[in-house]
């Protein structure tokens, strides 16, 4: 599977336009893909930002999504829109391949944990990856991992940790994240790379 993100940074005075707009485009792109999700930064890097996630069964459909988008009218009206009163400032799109998991929709809150990561270290930590699984097994998480094919930092792991609401997060922090078999497989993790981002997430769209 492969999962493109866009990031909009709402200006000020402007967030409702930027909110109502970045929903339409999630609308338009959800008829080209695989289904869409609307995430807002509610704390960590990113605050206020909106994550506009797509997805795509292969590099073929993402392909054959972004001309159909490019030539979808409604698309057009809202990048018109855009260029003639913009309501913030877009970054993307991105395109990352995923190695572990899938999105999953029924979750409305995440923990995103980004990356600084040599491509030779990412066999080993997808083997972190598994051992993770293990430990959450039993838990109501859904973890999932991709690597950029196309985006600004190519060096780069990202992780995320889907919970039902903000509770569920922090409650599993606070039982497992926290705990000595999970800060052990944390510790490791640091030796195959450097831990430079992490956000809150909610479910918007």
């Amino acid at each position: 599977m492969f999962v493109s993100r866009r990031i909009m940074s709402p200006s000020v005075g402007k967030t409702a336009l930027a909110h109502e707009r970045v929903k339409r485009a999630a609308s338009i792109i959800g008829r080209h893909s695989h289904g869409t999700r609307l995430l807002k930064v509610v704390a960590g890097e990113g605050v206020g930002d909106v994550h506009l996630y797509s997805m795509y069964e292969s590099m073929a459909h993402a392909g054959r999504a972004s001309m159909a988008m490019a030539e979808d009218s409604d698309m057009q009206a809202l990048m018109a829109e855009r260029e003639a009163d913009p309501a913030g400032h877009v970054h993307g799109p991105e395109l990352m391949r995923m190695l572990h998991g899938a999105p999953d929709a029924a979750n409305k809150a995440s923990m995103q944990r980004v990356y600084e990561i040599s491509r030779k270290n990412i066999p080993a930590a997808m083997g972190l990856m598994a051992e993770l699984q293990e430990i959450t097994k039993d838990e109501a998480v859904n973890i999932i991992a991709g690597v950029p094919v196309f985006a600004e930092k190519m060096d780069v792991l990202s992780i995320s940790y889907g919970f039902a609401d903000m509770e569920a997060l922090g409650d599993a922090t606070d039982r497992v994240g926290l705990s000595e078999a999970f800060q052990d497989v944390v510790n490791r993790a640091s030796e195959l790379g450097r831990l430079f981002e992490s956000r809150a997430m909610i479910d918007i769209g």
